[in-house]
């Protein structure tokens, strides 16, 4: 072997080793991104000492409850009480409802200050008697969780203007109406204090499709900043 073919093994060698360190570092450190993402995504929040003021409702909601009859939500201007988009046909929102919001409700209905808060994404089709049948199938009773109903749009933008939901969404592919419903809309569920303020918002829905560590942290915070707001 030349002493020219000597050399250019060596350099050849020298590179493949450098390629080689230089993807293990690259490997390396999206495995530390990703940790380091989940981390900060579980870990939101953790430490904080009391839930902060997210917002505060400037403008009021005059809406029709499951009875027929008019509110406002500055009724509850005084009370503690949690707000969750949803409607009659969203099966999403029947998982929801039937267990994460029926558990928190079960758990400070007995409190007076405290009360529960669902209004329709879909008004044209869920109106006051749907509403009726829908809050009797989860033991609702209207005193202390109002089912809402009402003009459209003026619902649909108090919801993204006032309240900060994401926009709704309408969907178009049959198989996707078939398996999700109608309407694409926010799932998550917020927290008012006194003064309509809202304390936290935390979607428990998508927390437990990503597993049982982020659902028992998100439920934590909400019931902590429940808690915390019926204390003041």
């Amino acid at each position: 072997m030349t002493d020219k073919t000597k050399i250019t093994l060596i350099y050849v060698g020298i590179a493949v080793f450098a390629a080689f360190i230089v993807t293990m570092f690259i490997i390396i450190g999206n495995g530390v991104d990703r940790t380091l993402e989940e981390d900060n995504r579980i870990a939101t929040d953790v430490g904080r000492e009391q839930a902060q003021e997210m917002l505060r409702l400037e403008n009021d909601l005059v809406a029709t409850n499951q009875a027929g009859d008019e509110v406002r939500l500055s009724e509850l201007k005084d009370k503690v009480w949690i707000m969750a988009q949803f409607f009659a046909a969203c099966p999403n929102c029947a998982a929801r409802n039937g267990d994460h919001l029926v558990k928190l409700y079960q758990e400070y209905k007995d409190n007076p200050d405290f009360h529960v808060v669902c209004v329709t994404v879909d008004p044209e089709t869920d109106d006051p008697a749907r509403l009726q049948e829908y809050a009797e199938t989860l033991g609702a009773d209207i005193s202390d969780w109002w089912f809402l109903t009402g003009d459209h749009e003026t619902l649909h933008h108090y919801m993204e203007e006032e309240m900060k939901f994401l926009a709704v969404r309408e969907r178009v592919k049959q198989e996707d109406i078939d398996r999700e419903g109608r309407y694409a809309h926010d799932m998550g569920v917020a927290v008012f204090g006194k003064g309509l303020v809202m304390k936290e918002k935390k979607d428990l829905l998508f927390a437990r499709q990503q597993g049982p560590e982020l659902y028992e942290h998100f439920e934590g915070l909400l019931t902590k900043a429940i808690e915390e707001a019926l204390a003041q």
